[in-house]
C-alpha cells in the first residue's frame, strides 16, 4: 500500500512509458501519411472518434469503480480480522487466566493458543500470496518481487515458530493450513471446556470467536482465488487501443484548419489525451487484485505485524516485533 501523499514521478513513469511510446507512434504516424504519403483521406471526423472516447470512458469508470470495491472489500475483511484477532486474545487471557497479576507472563495455555492464532495469520497470508493465472507478474517492481519471493520463507519460519511442536508434523501435510490451524483451535477450546479451564459459556463464545474468523478466512479466499471478469478486463483494453489508434487521425482534421506549421502540435495533444485514458485503465488493472503484492494492494505484512504486536503485548512477552515500516513509501 502506498502511503506518501502523492505518487512518486518515477512510479508515474514506471506505468506510463509504454503508453507514452505507443501514443507518440500514433501521432508521429498521422502526420506522416497525411504529409509526407499524401494520404488526405486518413484525416477522419472527429464525431465518430468522441463517440469512442465517450463510451470508452463509461466503461473504463464502470471497471475502476468495480475494481476499488474489491481492493476495498479486500482491506475490510482484515480490518475485521485485526478486530477479531484482539477479541480473541482479550477473551482467552480473560476466561483461562491462571489468576496471574495484570502484568505477570501468560499462562501456557493462553500462550498456546494465541501463538497458534498468529501462525494462523501467517499461514492465511501464505495462501494469499500464492500467484494465481490471471495476476500481474509484469507490473511488480523489483522490490515488490523480492518481497513476495521472501514472502512464503518469512512465513513458513513464523508458523513452525508459533505452533506447538505437536502440531506441525499434522500441518504440513495440509492443503488448506489455515483452516485445519483453527481446527486445532477448537480442539483446544474443547480440552480447555473438558479440564475445567472454561465454562460451557466462555466455550460458545470463544467459538463463536471461531466461526467468526472462518468466515473472514472464507471471504478473503474468495478475494483471491475469484479473478475480475476477464471479459470486463479485456473489452476494456481494446476499447482503449482502438480509441488511441484512432485519436491522432480524428485530430488531424483540427489541426489542418490551423495551419501547417502547427501539425506537429498534434503530437504532444494526441500524448495528453492518450496518457489520461491509459492511464485511468492502468489503475484500475492494478487495483482489481489487492493479494498479489502490488504498490496499492493490502498490506499483509503490516496487519499481521500489528496484530502479531498486539497479542504479545497483551501476553506480557518480553520479545515483542518492531512494526513494519514503508519502504520507499510503500507498506508490504
Amino acid at each position: 500500500m502506498y502511503v506518501n501523499r502523492y505518487l512518486s514521478p518515477v512510479i508515474v513513469y514506471y506505468y506510463s512509458w509504454r503508453m507514452v511510446l505507443f501514443s507518440l507512434f500514433t501521432g508521429s504516424m498521422a502526420i506522416f501519411v497525411y504529409d509526407y504519403l499524401d494520404w488526405k483521406w486518413v484525416a477522419i471526423p472527429w464525431l465518430p472518434v468522441s463517440l469512442v472516447g465517450t463510451a470508452t470512458a463509461f466503461f473504463v469508470g464502470f471497471k475502476n469503480n468495480q475494481s476499488y470495491d474489491r481492493s476495498w472489500e479486500a482491506r475490510k475483511v482484515w480490518g475485521s480480522i485485526t478486530n477479531h484477532s484482539r477479541s480473541l486474545g482479550a477473551a482467552v487471557k480473560a476466561y483461562a487466566a491462571s489468576g496471574t497479576g495484570v502484568n505477570e507472563p501468560a499462562s501456557p495455555e493462553v500462550r498456546e493458543v494465541l501463538y497458534r492464532h498468529i501462525a494462523w495469520l501467517y499461514a492465511l497470508r501464505n495462501a494469499m500470496a500464492a500467484r494465481t493465472s490471471w495476476e500481474h507478474v509484469d507490473r511488480a517492481s523489483k522490490r515488490q518481487r523480492e518481497a513476495l519471493n521472501m514472502s512464503k520463507v518469512v512465513c513458513d519460519a513464523e508458523i513452525m515458530r508459533h505452533l506447538p511442536e505437536r502440531e506441525t508434523a499434522y500441518l504440513k501435510g495440509k492443503g488448506n493450513m489455515a483452516t485445519h490451524i483453527l481446527d486445532c483451535q477448537s480442539q483446544h477450546l474443547n480440552q480447555l471446556r473438558q479440564s475445567g479451564r472454561i465454562d460451557a459459556y466462555q466455550h460458545v463464545s470463544l467459538q463463536e470467536l471461531i466461526s467468526q474468523l472462518y468466515d473472514e478466512q472464507g471471504k478473503s479466499e474468495r478475494i483471491k482465488n475469484t479473478p475480475f471478469p476477464r471479459q470486463y478486463a479485456t473489452t476494456s483494453n481494446l476499447f482503449i487501443f482502438v480509441f488511441m489508434t484512432l485519436l491522432p487521425f480524428g485530430l488531424l482534421p483540427q489541426f489542418v484548419d490551423l495551419g501547417e506549421k502547427y501539425m506537429i502540435l498534434l503530437i504532444p495533444f494526441n500524448l495528453i489525451v492518450s496518457w489520461v485514458f491509459m492511464f485511468m485503465e492502468y489503475v484500475g488493472d492494478i487495483s482489481e487484485n489487492p493479494f498479489e503484492g502490488l504498490l496499492n494492494d493490502v498490506p499483509l505484512a503490516t496487519i499481521i505485524r500489528n496484530i502479531e504486536i498486539d497479542l504479545k503485548e497483551m501476553l506480557n512477552d518480553t520479545e515483542i516485533p518492531q512494526r513494519e515500516k514503508p519502504k520507499m513509501g510503500i507498506l508490504f
